[in-house]
């Protein structure tokens, strides 16, 4: 990708996200994160209807009247988004790799935490290691998350990607809304299981059609992108696609039981939509059950 290549793409990303996620997503967003809180404001008289549980008591007999207290949300959360750029990552039939709709989320979520003033930080992770984005806030911090995601390449590497995000996740001190986007080939169940004691976890899974349909291509060389293993496949026949798509079908279920145990919402994310409506669904069905 050339200098200019590169920087259209980025403000390809920040201008349309940044636009779509104030018009449609900042009001969900809020409403599914609640914070980490109440916090006492002030005092006033008694209406019809205030909650009685709030009654002041001490307050009112000092002032001979019937006095509430009234609180204020603590609004300010600390979001931290994951970004699984891994070798599988780069696989994309549909003229978009997972990679790239895994770099489209990450900025439909860093918007929307920033258009509710929220820190927001950026872990960035591929077989070889990772790279850490403090949480921060303001535009300035998003920016530079697109532009390091956009830079992040995958190498060459042996390297279990289980590990080193059990490794990354020492960063994370305080407790974090975190975000994981990837497309869960790698075990990192046990990881996220442990991450969500600590932290609120929710996974977005990234996937491509042709993972759960290959096409009939006849005889084909398919490589693992994770491994560099080639193979020959005859992709006519039929028991090698109802085969390929009942793996692809049981791995979701395996994810979705993973997931459900956990007690996360979780995101289901494909090359061919829009990152936007069903991050935005997702919100929606946590909102209405906060």
């Amino acid at each position: 990708m050339t200098l200019t290549d590169f920087l259209k793409k980025l403000k390809k990303i920040e201008f349309g996200t940044r636009m779509k996620t104030r018009e449609a997503i900042s009001g969900t967003y809020h409403s599914a994160f609640k914070g980490r809180g109440m916090t006492f404001s002030e005092c006033k008289s008694y209406e019809e209807g205030d909650d009685v549980r709030y009654i002041d008591w001490h307050a009112s007999a000092r002032q001979q009247g019937v006095f509430v207290k009234q609180f204020i949300e603590e609004r300010e959360l600390s979001v931290c988004i994951i970004l699984d750029l891994s070798r599988r990552m780069r696989f994309g039939s549909v003229g978009m790799t997972k990679a790239e709709k895994a770099i489209e989320a990450m900025a439909v979520i860093a918007f929307s935490a920033l258009n509710n003033n929220d820190k927001v930080g950026l872990l960035l992770l591929n077989e070889v290691g990772f790279k850490y984005i403090p949480q921060l806030k303001g535009k300035s911090n998003v920016v530079r998350m697109l532009v390091e995601a956009l830079k992040f390449a995958p190498e060459p590497s042996e390297h279990e990607l289980s590990a080193i995000l059990a490794k990354a996740m020492t960063l994370m001190k305080r407790r974090s809304l975190m975000f994981v986007i990837s497309d869960f080939y790698s075990d990192i169940g046990q990881v996220l299981r442990h991450a969500t004691h600590h932290h609120e976890v929710i996974p977005v899974v990234v996937s491509d059609p042709m993972e759960r349909d290959m096409p009939n291509l006849g005889l084909a060389v398919l490589e693992d992108l994770q491994t560099g293993a080639m193979v020959l496949t005859d992709t006519s026949r039929a028991s090698f696609a109802e085969a390929y798509r009942a793996r692809f079908d049981e791995r979701m279920a395996s994810l979705k039981a993973l997931f459900q145990h956990a007690g996360v919402t979780f995101v289901r994310l494909s090359t061919l939509e829009d990152a936007l409506l069903p991050i935005a669904q997702a919100f929606d069905r946590r909102a209405s059950h906060v």
